[in-house]
This record gives C-alpha cells, structure tokens and sequence, in this order.
C-alpha cells in the first residue's frame, strides 16, 4: 500500500479523488474485446495505459497528487475525473483549500482491480481523527487514461454538499 499525507475532511473527497485520473469509459463506444489480462505486468507494478489492465496505485497516488498540488492550474486538472469540463475546474480549488487546511492526514490506496474492460476499482483507507475509514473507489479509462469514474465523483461531492456543472449543479 502507498501512504500519502492529505487533508483531512477529504476522506471521501479524498477517495473520490483518488480515482480523479483514473476512469475509462467511453461514452457510446463499442466495449473493446475481452480482457487479455497481465497478471505480470499488474504484479511488477508496470503503469497501465489499457483498459484492459486495471491502473496501480502507484498512479492513483499520483493522481490524486496532481488534484491536490497547489502548483498545477485547475484547468489543468480536469482530465482527472470523468466528463469534467472547465466549469468544473473549482472543485479542483477546493480541494488544495481542503488540503492546506489538513495538512495531517494519512491515507492508503489498496491494490487497484480490474472489474470489467475499461473499469478498475481500488479501496482508500484514511485515518481521520482516530478512525480508520474506507470506500471503495470506480476508476474508468476515458481518452486513453484512467480517471475517477463521474457518478462516483458526483456522489462525493454531493455528499459534502458541493456540486458542478457536470453533475448537473
């Protein structure tokens, strides 16, 4: 498991985010073939770039690195979660607010699982205020990359009472 510090009351944003860069599916494309599956690859940590291979945590990690990074343009987030548009990109903001408030939060990215072609789901585990809490997270592989799945996201964000144009707010 990777260990991250984050902010604290992101644990479902957190878990949510983690998925941020890691969807993939195509909206009204054909499903690809059956999945041919690297247990080799997947077991030596190899970064996926198929939907036929579910990410690593390791590029969750990162991911959700990027959505939190103060030094990267929201603009320049959006690709991280399903049909994000631009309008979206405050969230992005709120989430490094979020994270420099908390600066303490120690969170895990368990072992990424494929589900189907182009759908990959991992647990995130996170310690908030002495309770260890968890959610299992849908990555979909959308435009050649993995990325928070958008009905998983928008829940999220629902749930803290936040809302984007993609999800209808």
């Amino acid at each position: 498991m990777h260990h991250v510090k984050f902010g604290k009351t992101l644990v479902a944003t957190a878990a949510a985010m983690a998925a941020l860069g890691l969807a993939g599916c195509g909206s009204g494309d054909a499903l690809p073939p059956p999945p041919q599956l690297s247990s080799t690859a997947a077991a030596a940590g190899a970064e996926s770039h198929s939907a036929n291979q579910a990410p690593t945590a390791a590029q969750l990690e990162a991911m959700l690195n990027e959505a939190v990074d103060p030094k990267i343009p929201s603009k320049d987030k959006i690709s991280l979660v399903q049909g994000a548009t631009a309008a979206d990109s405050p969230m992005f903001d709120e989430l490094v607010k979020l994270r420099k408030d908390n600066p303490s939060f120690t969170w895990q990215i368990g072992t990424p699982h494929l589900q189907t072609p182009g759908q990959a789901q991992a647990t995130v585990s996170a310690l908030v205020n002495g309770q260890n809490q968890s959610a299992d997270v849908t990555f979909v592989f959308d435009d050649g990359q993995w990325k928070l799945q958008r009905t998983y996201a928008c829940g999220m964000l629902q749930q803290l009472g936040r809302t984007t144009p993609s999800c209808g707010g």
